[in-house]
């Protein structure tokens, strides 16, 4: 067992994020018409009271639309007609655009962040509410249960509009429904008030269900998009393209077509690999959370809802919630709370330490080295030094394994008709040499913590975002392009070929004790199969793991020339 087993496990890993690198598909930014605003022009300052019974009963149930008879046509009252409009609030960070149909929300620009092509050019504004023709708005709420049909995109009248806040008002039939949104402009995010206020002659039990839902885009910042929800103690994370889709376990065990359902929920919403945007309702309880699929594969969307309870004519009930859109940037998420933190992928739990460990290592280095690029290969050539010992152990007995092999093939050729005398001459040759077959084995074992703490510290590091390092690289968070093939539109990559290639000489130098012909197919195919694997992977990834080779084929070789001159 030798440095090929631990290239079996990292594969495993790296088949892992070539999955989630395969689940975009490409897909035009949508594009948002502003239309010509017409509030009135003396809106009034948006109201702060918020008068909901504290003591209304509970269900355990949703109520489905059929539980409310729909009114008759006498019992609804005329619909006026009222213009769409759109208006948009500038805060610090922040564009928001806000419409009255449907009192929902059509876009969050972040002002401080843009996309980077693979010139290295900025981009358009980040975007964090992705939209398109068939899924046009965020934060819809249909309110079937009411008997009115679906009013999630019915035209709301503004009722009251200001610098960072506006009120929409729905009335059907004596319901009033209000949508009163307020922003921080100095912060990242808004608070939603919704209220039913029940001015009919019967009882009705309005279903407060929030509707959050995602398009599939293109670039590097939306290449992990996936829907996300804490419940609990739990973080459930699905890839944006395979919700509706059944994965490879539900393929075989034939439960692909269960819903999932997300109960008592702390926050739900779209993740990216390096912004976050989440709906937080104040309290979890008798809250839940759906990843319903739009067009599967394409888009795709979060439901958070809300326990239903009855009005009685006269009463108003309602729900209060706030959001996040912002990056994740570690220090403004723990002023946030909530545990919007735990949206940062940190790996398991018990990796979690190690992740840290090395985030705070990577910080440090920069602190020395202000170039992300250089403070990786510190971090490379660090943790070579803290596992030398174990390395040392590793190699040397590989090297005594290589000394063995003349005798070794001697015994299979003496015992070639009985595999039981082999085995056991075999073992007497070890012992006799000192030498344990499986000291190879285990040192590579214990390094491999330190290679999954640090993949995720590099994977989830925001400050790598857009990090260049030199000449063509000019973001360690994505694949570096040296230039794109003309007539193929296949972009050629140098560090992962680079890498193929020290793995290749790293092999050659390697002490092993299989048979030659075993070797020289791993000497072929795993080197092919890493950079097949690499080249997808963030170039930062890839600096580490190409120094990391280069580093064990110089330590190799090192190692190699002091036990032969030894003897």
């Amino acid at each position: 067992m030798d440095r090929n087993t631990l290239l079996a496990i990292v594969l495993c890993l790296g088949v892992y994020s070539l999955w989630l690198s395969y689940q975009t598909s490409q897909m035009p930014a949508p594009q948002n018409n502003a239309v010509q605003q017409n509030a009135p022009a003396d809106l009034t300052q948006m109201t702060q009271n918020y008068d909901a019974p504290t003591s209304a009963p509970r269900q355990d149930a949703f109520v489905p639309p059929e539980a409310v008879p729909r009114p008759s046509g006498a019992a609804q009252e005329a619909v006026r007609e009222i213009s769409v409009w759109e208006g948009a609030f500038e805060g610090e960070a922040f564009t928001a655009r806000l419409t009255n149909r449907g009192g929902a929300l059509v876009g969050w620009t972040l002002k401080d962040y843009r996309e980077l092509d693979h010139a290295g050019e900025k981009g358009a504004p980040i975007e964090l509410i992705t939209l398109d023709e068939r899924n046009p708005r965020a934060l819809e709420m249909p309110f079937e249960s009411l008997g009115f049909g679906d009013l999630g995109s019915a035209v709301y009248e503004v009722e009251s509009r200001t610098a960072n806040a506006v009120t929409f008002r729905l009335a059907r039939g004596g319901v009033e429904i209000r949508k009163a949104y307020t922003l921080r402009p100095e912060g990242h995010g808004f608070e939603l008030s919704v209220e039913v206020v029940n001015g009919s002659d019967r009882v009705i039990a309005p279903d407060f269900a929030v509707h959050w839902p995602s398009v599939v885009r293109e670039g590097n910042d939306y290449e992990e998009q996936s829907l996300i929800a804490l419940h609990g103690e739990d973080v459930e994370k699905e890839l944006l393209g395979g919700v509706g889709q059944p994965g490879f376990f539900d393929g075989i065990f034939g439960n692909g077509d269960e819903e999932v359902i997300w109960r008592d929920v702390v926050w739900t919403g779209v993740d990216l690999k390096y912004f976050v945007s989440l709906l937080l309702p104040d309290s979890s309880d008798g809250t839940r959370a759906d990843f319903e699929a739009r067009e599967p594969g394409e888009s795709a969307a979060t439901v958070l809802r809300f326990s239903a309870v009855e009005i009685a004519p006269g009463e108003k009930r309602g729900h209060r919630l706030s959001a996040f859109l912002g990056p994740k940037e570690s220090g403004l998420l723990e002023r946030v709370g909530h545990q919007v933190n735990r949206s940062v992928d940190l790996g398991y739990s018990w990796f979690e330490p190690l992740t840290r460990f090395f985030q705070w290592l990577l910080e440090a280095c920069y602190g020395f080295v202000p170039n992300y690029g250089w403070s990786i290969i510190l971090i490379t050539i660090l943790v070579r030094i803290l596992t030398l010992p174990i390395l040392n152990k590793q190699m040397r007995s590989m090297e005594k394994m290589r000394a063995l092999q003349p005798r070794l093939k001697e015994l299979q050729a003496e015992f070639a008709d009985d595999r039981q005398k082999q085995s056991e001459a075999t073992m007497a040759l070890y012992k006799e040499s000192g030498v344990n077959p499986l000291g190879g084995c285990f040192p590579m074992l214990l390094q491999f913590p330190v290679f999954i703490g640090l993949f995720f510290a590099l994977k989830s590091s925001f400050a790598l975002r857009q990090a260049p390092f030199m000449l063509w690289i000019n973001d360690l968070s994505a694949p570096e392009v040296l230039f794109v093939v003309p007539g193929l539109d296949f972009p050629l990559r140098l560090l992962p070929l680079v890498m193929g290639g020290s793995m290749v000489l790293q092999q050659k130098l390697t002490p092993t004790t299989v048979d030659p012909s075993q070797q020289t197919m791993m000497l072929i195919m795993m080197p092919v199969m890493m950079t097949v694997l690499f080249y997808q992977f963030p170039s930062g990834l890839v600096l580490y793991w190409m120094v990391s080779n280069f580093l064990g084929i110089g330590h190799q070789m090192l190692v190699g020339r002091r036990m032969k001159s030894a003897t």
